[in-house]
């Protein structure tokens, strides 16, 4: 958990110093808009205290969010924005099957109903996120920015559920293969 607050630190101090003028990085999009993005999910992990590899993942998709936008792979690689969507719903899905299996135990919470809670997390903050991209391109931008209106952000949500669906599926069939194993024992 530690080398995970580090990390996103690092990354919001990397942050701070480019929008300050600093460090003079260029970007695709905004140094603004990034600092949100890190300095929000930095907020919500401390608030659930979540258990260490969520963290951790959560540090690995934010710093690969930055390096898409300093790198300018979002602009130069159509599938970028799509592949960190899908990364995004998988880290939130993890993270959120975290916390509802740490809290979740003391309500005997049946295994799908876990699952589809977590998926409502995933598209929760797949849908905080799309708002962040339209006000920035609005209020910092002072127009459409990105690949669109109505297409990008459906191709988004999309891909964010994809991702989270994915995780979904590896903890519902690692769930029912361990109990089978215990069940033979």
């Amino acid at each position: 958990m530690l080398l995970g607050r580090i990390a996103i630190a690092l990354l919001i101090l990397f942050e701070l110093l480019n929008l300050a003028g600093i460090l003079k990085f260029t970007l695709d999009f905004s140094w603004l808009g990034l600092l949100v993005t890190s300095v929000g999910s930095l907020i919500v992990i401390e608030a659930l205290a979540l258990s260490p590899l969520p963290y951790f993942l959560a540090a690995i998709g934010l710093w690969l969010d930055a390096l898409g936008d300093v790198a300018h792979l979002y602009g130069r690689f159509d599938w970028y924005d799509q592949f960190m969507h899908l990364a995004g719903g998988g880290i939130v899905m993890a993270a959120s099957l975290s916390l509802l299996k740490k809290h979740g135990q003391k309500y005997a919470l049946p295994l799908i109903l876990t699952i589809f809670l977590a998926l409502g997390f995933v598209a929760l903050f797949g849908d905080f996120y799309e708002i962040e991209e339209y006000l920035e391109d609005r209020l910092y931008h002072g127009r459409q920015v990105r690949l669109g209106g109505g297409p990008d952000t459906a191709d988004d949500l999309l891909f964010n559920l994809v991702g989270g669906v994915a995780v979904g599926l590896v903890y519902l069939f690692s769930k029912k293969i361990w109990s089978r194993r215990s069940d033979s024992n």
